[in-house]
């Protein structure tokens, strides 16, 4: 691997890493051809938290990352507090962001939040959960992490839910519009998505 690719590999994690405090965050990377999102605080009493695997959890249920090319896929686990500020305020934290290992220009950045709630209180969740993904897409545009002008992806994902996309319940085409024109975040409600390739997601 020449050194140029080597400087991009890194370079999300360092731009992470020299913003907030490196401890508070995991990385794992993936190349399988199905990955598996889980967040296990809640059951565990936080013993466990987001996790990020490449076989089927048994005991949780799990966002669905299918990635028939492929594609080595890293991902930066927001661990507990780890957006406090200086002045100790700390914002809405979603779960993590997921993007391609070797980075360029136009590489897919997947914001990710999941609500492991009983399928009938998932409504509830609903503008808590975009309203996370605002909070940090903003906060990653604000520290200069990605540019201001870089259109993203986020899920939010209900895994309880037996339906795997329930988009049309989580965000009405008029407020999609919105977060796509005014926030640049190509947001989906879905339990699962495929990574069609290094710069996009169905």
């Amino acid at each position: 691997m020449n050194i140029f690719k080597c400087s991009i590999i890194i370079m999300m994690k360092n731009k992470i890493e020299s913003t907030f405090d490196a401890k508070s965050f995991k990385y794992v990377s993936f190349a399988d051809k199905q990955l598996y999102v889980a967040d296990y605080t809640e059951r565990t009493n936080s013993v466990r938290s987001v996790e990020v695997l490449n076989v089927k959890p048994t005991d949780v249920d799990a966002l669905i990352i299918q990635n028939p090319a492929k594609i080595n896929i890293s991902t930066a686990i927001f661990t507990s507090h780890c957006f406090i500020d200086k002045n100790g305020e700390e914002p809405p934290q979603c779960e993590c962001i997921m993007y391609p290992t070797v980075l360029s220009a136009k590489s897919f950045l997947l914001f990710i939040e999941i609500k492991d709630c009983k399928p009938k209180n998932a409504a509830n969740y609903h503008s808590e959960a975009k309203e996370k993904i605002i909070s940090n897409v903003q906060l990653f545009r604000d520290k200069e992490i990605i540019d201001n002008d870089k259109i993203v992806y986020a899920v939010v994902s209900f895994p309880r839910k037996a339906k795997t996309n329930f988009h049309n319940h989580l965000i009405k085409a008029s407020e999609w519009k919105r977060f796509r024109d005014d926030y640049r975040i190509m947001i989906k409600g879905t339990n699962e998505i495929t990574v069609k390739n290094e710069k996009s997601i169905s």
